[in-house]
């Protein structure tokens, strides 16, 4: 039988995901709806909220999300997608931009973004792109993006989300450093409601500056690399392999805990 605890982070669990959805806590994402003008019927939201569980003191579980909010961390399992061209680095599950992401992770945009929320991550920061391609980064609260994987050797290993991005123009890996929350945003309907982004095209952690991710790449030469960014040949993954991401919240202040 669950304690009175559980029960209480559940239903608290419960009400976040309902207010994300209803954007009482998008802060950024409110307002904005000169930014995109989609076209055709929006996706049906999730049947239901994703399920709560306590995993133990400062853990628990979004659905397949873990959140630890001691160590600020939100982990999500997924997999590789087969592409030639990437502009996005990871969408929800069976998300309207997959085709062109590098993974593909088990959950929904609602879910991941309550998760990020609960370590601390707040949108009221965030400076979200009011374009894909814009020129100029975004800005937001700073977050270190992490990727495990089985490597052909058989051994797990963990690596920084860059080195999964191969830039075929230096021959080199994207810059390491720290990725930015950025939020996203809603946008105005046919209908005269309210859509959160995100959750329409499913992206999760964006590459080239664009209103529709939670985190994005803040580094000023990402759109001209578009076309040029691929999977790293070099790491022997194979599509379809099964990886998790992790997101770890940084310090603000650019003290030596937001280094690797």
């Amino acid at each position: 039988m669950n304690s009175p605890q559980t029960i209480r982070v559940a239903r608290f669990l419960t009400a976040v995901l309902a207010l994300v959805c209803l954007g009482l806590l998008a802060g950024t994402a409110e307002a904005q709806t000169g930014l995109v003008q989609p076209i055709g019927p929006p996706p049906p939201p999730p049947s239901k909220p994703a399920t709560v569980r306590k995993l133990g003191s400062g853990l628990l579980a979004l659905g397949d999300v873990r959140v630890d909010t001691s160590r600020r961390e939100v982990s999500v399992p997924g997999h590789l997608n087969q592409v030639m061209t990437l502009e996005f680095v990871a969408t929800k599950k069976a998300g309207a931009k997959s085709y062109e992401s590098a993974m593909e992770l088990d959950t929904d945009a609602i879910t991941f973004n309550a998760a990020l929320l609960l370590i601390g991550l707040d949108p009221s920061r965030a400076r979200v792109s009011p374009r894909q391609f814009d020129p100029t980064p975004p800005q937001g609260d700073p977050v270190d993006v992490t990727v495990t994987a089985v490597g052909p050797d058989g051994k797990e290993r963990r690596f920084a989300v860059e080195e999964l991005l191969y830039d075929q123009r230096t021959k080199k890996t994207l810059p390491a450093g720290p990725w930015v929350y950025s939020g996203s945003t809603f946008v105005k309907w046919q209908d005269g409601t309210q859509r959160y982004l995100a959750e329409l095209d499913g992206v999760l952690v964006g590459m080239m500056h664009g209103p529709s991710a939670l985190i994005d790449n803040p580094r000023a030469d990402a759109v001209g690399g578009f076309g040029a960014i691929i999977l790293n040949p070099n790491l022997g993954l194979s599509p379809g392999a099964t990886i998790t991401l992790t997101v770890r919240a940084l310090p603000r202040d650019g003290s030596p805990a937001a280094k690797r």
